[in-house]
């Protein structure tokens, strides 16, 4: 049962790392084939059937599943169309700065529009949009598309697992309300998130003032951590602040943000007690039922119930199988070893979602539950007291905080070294005392105790806030995947039981995960990173030494990707952030990247002033970027082409725009950001040699850009074309991709390429597209969906 379990997961890991999705027959055989295997005697053939039939069932099964997800995603022919479908709002409306997010359930439209869609509303005021309501909408839809690069999320696959077919924006011209509740299960579910959403925020709103803005603020003051508690009451995260989640972050304790085991395990074990004290007090009941059956099944139910009212993710899925799975077994007097419970629970959250496995959360629930338990099954039964049940819970946290280590170094590249007395703090205040007065608050009609809840969250993070510094986190370049077996495998052992030899030597396990070797660059050669931020521009270069950013892409691009890509690429710290001119998609993420590495130099224009939810940083001086500044890092030189230090001031944002030669001993990469044709003729004016190996098209190929007289003189090898998906300027124009084609140009562009990664040494430049290097099943239909330009 073990190993087949372990084969199971196993398979749904390989497959998810696929390129091509497999057929889904093949494996379905060879789980019928198996099956006579697992009726014969001989034990190591029973254990080899049991493990192919799992294979072949979780990877046929799976298959089956994605096929007909990938079926059910929007005609390509429909991109850009408005459509008016009829359907339902599916889930809570998600909170974002530019409107409300929400899941649709289409009920009616045109052929090729798919069953689930995730629809925004951009519109000022919104609608109000609730659960279980029926809408005649107008819609402008895209197939699912995200970013793709090092180190960095894949939107893709989530929208995969979640079953959504397409993205897009709910229209202005059409938007009938039908119903205001379809009754079904699902419905009814939802509404009561958000009804009990509702009633935390309105408890702990503040409306002292009829000004909106006033009263926002005044919120945010009093009860800055009212988002917080709506996570740990129904596990709606969205509302959470990026300040706040950067706090949970940097002090590891960002388990305890939403409804974890411990939770469901108290409202089971609560619901529990009180079924079997009445239970107790029936002789007919207890006849019919004995009273410790009837409390486990009141536990399961209740358990059940809350893991549906938390949204039914992964670190729920993980207890409410556990809980269940160890009452069925004591419900018919059975005896499972914990690991059995741990693995079957395992199991059943892969067979219920394959895609978990490409989560975090799964990875990070499962694991460091798997490390405390096999910590505490070597210590055997101990005396009574306080202080073993205080050693016990020490060792229990010990091996919370090492078995997650090596995954949170591979998933995130980084540790907080304050983890352990962080979580010694929160965990008795959250868990003990901020998520019952939240729980019970629920119930209390005057909301003194939801009060009291996010007051104690406040003294939470009022103790935690000192240990929140980036000193305080081991940083680190992304480790390579298989290096964490090694370290799961040093884990096992320095959790043995005191007094085990090896665990010295075991030490060693750890190194590649935690000292990962990097790629050297010689003086003379440099890489370069032109980052997919959808629409906007964000290009790093390294030389053996040095670092240079130019542009941080917009805010949601840039800013949400920076901070990590840059973190799993090695990048600590920037000799130069060039932030080229004063347009969003090209420096409003350089906030994010203030805030979470240490730059020496800003050259160009300075970046915009913060958000307030965000961690603040330093002001410093910018220096202007003016035609003509040179220098040189490790053999590689750096220019700056434009502006002019003439330039006139009425010139527009474009046109002072930086304009940056970068040349090794391999190539030049030309980085001109949005300067038009007449910037291009003037800058062929005082250079006339401006040739370049890879050029990064102007202005993300508008037609206002990119001359034919600029391409000839240039003349780039490679062309590259920053833009969003399907954006609304039809960037890259066709015009300007003809006149590169004409002049016998390499066009990739990071809307259907991703990330692209150049390297510049002696024996020339070479490239690579992230898409193509790193391509999923789910990436096939994508690739597709764009003409291709000199593939």
């Amino acid at each position: 049962m073990r190993l087949a379990i372990i084969a199971l997961v196993a398979a749904q890991v390989w497959l998810q790392c696929q390129p091509e999705l497999p057929r889904p027959l093949p494996w379905l055989l060879l789980a019928i084939t198996a099956l006579p295997l697992v009726r014969l005697p001989y034990r190591p053939l029973r254990q080899l059937g049991a493990m192919l039939f799992a294979i072949g069932i979780g990877l046929g099964s799976t298959s089956w599943r994605a096929a007909e997800r990938l079926a059910d995603r929007l005609d390509g022919a429909l991109e850009q169309q408005t459509v008016q479908l009829t359907g339902q709002v599916a889930s809570l409306p998600q909170p974002s700065r530019f409107g409300p997010r929400f899941r649709f359930r289409v009920e009616a439209g045109p052929a090729g529009v798919p069953s689930h869609i995730l629809l925004a509303d951009y519109q000022h005021p919104p609608s109000d949009w609730q659960p279980g309501q029926r809408w005649r909408l107008d819609v402008r839809l895209k197939r699912p598309h995200g970013n793709a690069n090092p180190g960095g999320s894949d939107y893709e696959a989530w929208l995969l697992a979640e079953g959504i077919g397409a993205t897009g924006t709910v229209q202005r011209s059409q938007r009938q309300l039908i119903d205001a509740f379809v009754y079904s299960p699902r419905n009814m579910l939802n509404a009561a998130r958000q009804a009990i959403a509702k009633r935390i925020r309105q408890e702990l709103s503040t409306p002292v003032t009829r000004d909106a803005a006033q009263a926002t603020i005044a919120t945010q003051t009093a009860h800055p951590f009212a988002e917080v508690i709506v996570a740990l009451a129904i596990g709606e995260q969205t509302g959470i602040s990026t300040g706040q989640w950067q706090l949970f972050r940097n002090t590891g304790i960002t388990h305890l943000a939403s409804i974890s085991g411990l939770h469901i395990t108290m409202i089971a074990s609560l619901f529990a007690a009180m079924v079997s004290s009445i239970w107790r007090r029936s002789i007919r009941l207890s006849n019919r039922l004995p009273a410790r059956h009837a409390a486990l099944l009141a536990g399961v139910v209740a358990a059940f119930a809350y893991t549906l009212l938390a949204g039914f993710q992964v670190p729920s899925q993980r207890t409410f199988f556990m809980l269940a799975i160890s009452a069925l077994a004591l419900y018919s007097s059975r005896s499972l070893p914990v690991s059995l419970i741990w693995l079957l629970a395992l199991g059943a959250t892969v067979l219920l979602d394959p895609w978990a496995v490409l989560s975090p959360g799964f990875w990070l629930s499962y694991l460091t539950v798997g490390a405390m338990l096999w910590a505490l099954a070597g210590r055997g039964r101990l005396p009574e007291g306080w202080r073993t049940s205080l050693q016990s819970w020490g060792a229990s946290q010990w091996a919370a905080t090492l078995g997650s280590a090596p995954l949170l170094l591979l998933l995130f590249q980084q540790l907080p070294l304050v983890s352990p007395l962080a979580n010694a703090i929160a965990i008795p205040l959250i868990s003990m005392l901020t998520t019952p007065l939240c729980l019970l608050g629920l119930l209390d009609p005057s909301g003194t105790l939801l009060r009291l809840s996010e007051w104690s969250m406040q003294l939470c993070m009022f103790l935690l806030a000192p240990l929140a510094g980036k000193q305080l986190l081991w940083q680190q370049a992304a480790p390579p995947a298989w290096a964490l077996l090694p370290a799961l495998l040093g884990v096992a052992i320095w959790l043995l039981p005191r007094g085990v030899p090896g665990k010295l030597g075991a030490t060693a396990l750890f190194l590649p995960m935690a000292l990962p070797l990097l790629p050297t660059i010689a003086p003379g050669n440099f890489t370069a990173t032109v980052w997919d931020v959808g629409q906007g521009l964000s290009v790093l270069v390294r030389s053996s030494q040095h670092n240079l950013l130019f542009d941080a892409g917009p805010e949601g691009g840039g800013g949400r990707l920076l901070p990590g890509s840059l973190r799993a690429a090695g990048v600590a710290q920037l000799d130069v952030l060039v932030l080229s001119h004063n347009d969003g998609d090209h420096i409003d993420g350089a906030h994010a990247v203030l805030a979470n590495l240490d730059v020496d130099r800003i050259a160009g224009v300075a970046p915009r002033a913060a958000r307030a939810d965000e961690l603040p940083f330093a002001a410093r001086p910018v220096q202007p970027c003016l035609q003509g500044q040179h220098w040189q890092w490790d053999g590689v030189s750096c220019t700056f082409l434009r502006p002019p230090a003439d330039m006139p001031a009425r010139a527009s944002d474009n046109a002072k725009g930086c304009v940056l030669l970068v040349r090794g001993s391999g190539g030049a990469l030309l980085i001109p950001a949005d300067i038009g044709q007449n910037e291009e003729a003037e800058l062929l004016a005082s250079q006339p040699d401006i040739m370049a190996d890879v050029l990064v098209m102007p202005h993300h190929g508008s037609n206002g850009s990119s001359s034919a007289r600029f391409i000839e003189a240039v003349h780039p090898r490679l062309a590259i074309a920053t833009n969003g998906y399907r954006n609304p300027f039809r960037h890259p124009r066709p015009e300007v991709l003809a006149r590169y084609a004409q002049a016998g140009s390499q066009v990739w562009r990071s809307d259907r390429d991703g990330a692209i990664v150049l390297a510049m040494d002696a024996k020339g430049w070479q490239a690579s597209r992230w898409r193509q290097v790193h391509r999923r099943y789910w990436h096939a239909d994508i690739a597709g969906s764009l003409p291709a330009e000199n593939p």
